[in-house]
């Protein structure tokens, strides 16, 4: 990205935003933490949302200019590990992206075939390399890094005995505390569009921002990085792949559900009855 004449300043902080005063509806740029003004024609604030909260919640100016603002200081994040292993041989998984429940009270998980994914770069690789990202996992980022490992490879031996004979070769693990969008009851009406409502020139990238594409987690926040980047350019840059339709069962249940609430509009969702 460099090499392209893109300037990076590690360990820089937003404060704020600067507004255009001729015009309410623009910024002109942003306001670093250590009082850096940098000027720009569009703003596009790719940070997580418990960076975006603590935006808001840090500027008044912010927290009275917009609902949209206010309204972004009471989301929330959740504890995430991501961990990917490098086995010494290839085992078949199911799909390219395996929902997993019920290893851990309380905590999901997804088990990624990565050599499916991200074809061709791991074609060289001997055997399988699985990404497994655990959700709501703050009672795993205690634990050790081999100890982390060992439990992955557990949980996929356990659902694939094919990795019970495959040897760990190499791992990574990261800890991203509060760093994935927790949703609960009511907290779709606080994400924001992909382009604000309260400046025309400012745009929102993550997996809490709010797209008719259907995608999620960090699907979505690559779907939106390629909406901003279309929106900054005035044209198309980049292609979103759309999403495959609803299984017939699924969509005959979605369209019930929407029914049923546009008609009794206060009941409330399923969810509200398990929190």
């Amino acid at each position: 990205m460099e090499g392209r004449g893109v300037v990076t300043m590690p360990n820089a902080r937003m404060k704020d935003l600067i507004e255009d005063p001729e015009d309410p509806g623009r910024v002109e740029g942003i306001v670093l933490s250590d009082g850096t003004e940098l000027r720009a024609d569009h703003v596009v604030l790719g940070v997580g949302c418990t960076a975006m909260r603590n935006i808001v919640r840090a500027s008044p100016s912010l927290a009275s200019k917009s609902s949209e603002f206010a309204k972004m200081a009471d989301l929330r994040g959740t504890d995430c590990l991501a961990t990917r292993l490098w086995f010494d041989r290839e085992v078949k998984m199911p799909y390219s992206a395996n929902p997993v429940w019920g290893f851990d009270q309380g905590v999901g998980m997804t088990a990624f075939d990565m050599r499916t994914i991200q074809a061709p770069l791991h074609d060289d690789e001997p055997g399988s390399v699985v990404e497994v990202d655990f959700y709501h996992a703050g009672k795993l980022l205690g634990m050790s890094d081999d100890a982390i490992v060992a439990k992955v490879h557990d949980n996929l031996a356990t659902m694939l005995p094919g990795f019970r004979g495959a040897k760990v070769v190499d791992s990574a693990v990261v800890r991203i505390p509060a760093g994935v969008t927790w949703f609960f009851p009511g907290s779709h009406s606080l994400l924001p569009k992909g382009r604000s409502d309260a400046y025309r020139n400012l745009h929102y990238v993550g997996d809490y921002v709010r797209t008719d594409h259907g995608s999620w987690s960090q699907e979505k926040a690559y779907v939106t990085g390629i909406e901003a980047a279309n929106a900054v350019m005035g044209r198309r840059v980049c292609e979103v792949v759309p999403l495959k339709e609803a299984e017939p069962h699924v969509a005959a249940g979605s369209s019930a559900v929407s029914a049923v609430r546009s008609v009794f509009p206060f009941l409330p969702s399923i969810p509200d009855f398990l929190y």
